[in-house]
């Protein structure tokens, strides 16, 4: 209980004696964390975004007018239909829903020319999320068309494809860049702790000489990395849900309830590798 009593106050000595180099350290690990949190918040919405486009993810089957206007056969289209896993949902839209969507995309003036109606009735398929990759839906579009009544197939495959490429680069992309702030910020405190036990390599020298055990010597540097990794992460929460709090109005996804809770630990845990990395190089 002592030697604890005694650790804790050298650390904050130590806290508090370097108040310059004190602050670069906060501030510098605030802002990391920040900007590690921020690219996180970043990540989570366009992956969320990715998911609910992928989500969109349809096949249309264009009908015969003749199959359209039977219910008899356009029942039993709708039930081949169904009976395929990889059908979610299913939808008839008839000749009026079609050309009602069709005047308020387009406007009335380009059907008051022509008397009768010419948009076909189709099916609006969901897709079941399994099926949703772009070489699946090239199999059911060929499936599908060949089933009796069906004129033709469209899904939107150039968009599905540039969502799985999206989806293949942002997985990449966090694989990368996360890495790259976490290693960053180990070393900018691992640096600065560096720097704040030089400056009192006299009194480590002199710890050393009297007997001191190197843990004896490391655990006041130790928990002052952790301190200035707690308040650097005070720091960068304060700054995130500042943030959260000024970009309400956008809807964005903010990820779950202890997400700010995990960038001050994040804080406390890195300040606590980092000095302990720099204080095994320097005694060593």
């Amino acid at each position: 209980m002592r030697n604890l009593t005694y650790f804790v106050r050298e650390a904050f000595r130590g806290f508090f004696q370097a108040k310059l180099m004190t602050f670069v350290s906060i501030v510098t690990v605030g802002v990391t964390l920040f900007f590690l949190g921020a690219a996180l918040v970043a990540f989570l919405n366009l992956h969320r975004w990715l998911g609910e486009a992928s989500e969109q993810a349809g096949i249309i089957l264009y009908l015969h007018d003749d199959t359209a206007s039977d219910s008899l056969a356009r029942a039993h289209l709708e039930t081949r239909i169904r009976s395929y896993p990889q059908t979610a949902s299913v939808t008839f839209v008839d000749k009026e829903e079609a050309r009602r969507r069709f005047e308020e995309l387009y406007g009335l003036e380009m059907l008051e020319a022509v008397e009768d109606n010419p948009l076909p009735a189709s099916f609006e398929l969901t897709l079941d999320k399994n099926y949703r990759a772009p070489e699946a839906l090239a199999t059911l579009r060929d499936e599908f068309g060949g089933l009796t009544g069906v004129e033709e197939v469209r899904y939107s495959e150039e968009w599905q494809r540039f969502l799985e490429s999206a989806r293949i680069y942002f997985l990449l992309a966090a694989g990368l860049l996360v890495p790259v702030f976490i290693l960053a910020l180990h070393f900018m405190i691992a640096n600065t702790i560096k720097l704040t036990i030089y400056a009192r390599r006299d009194l480590v020298t002199n710890m050393h000489f009297v007997g001191a055990t190197d843990t004896y010597i490391k655990m006041p540097f130790i928990l002052e990395g952790m301190v200035q990794g707690m308040f650097g992460g005070g720091f960068a929460v304060a700054a995130l849900a500042a943030f959260k709090v000024l970009l309400s109005k956008l809807s964005l996804y903010w990820g779950p309830w202890y997400f700010l809770l995990l960038v001050f630990a994040m804080g406390v845990v890195f300040g606590w590798m980092g000095s302990r990395s720099a204080v095994r190089k320097f005694l060593t």
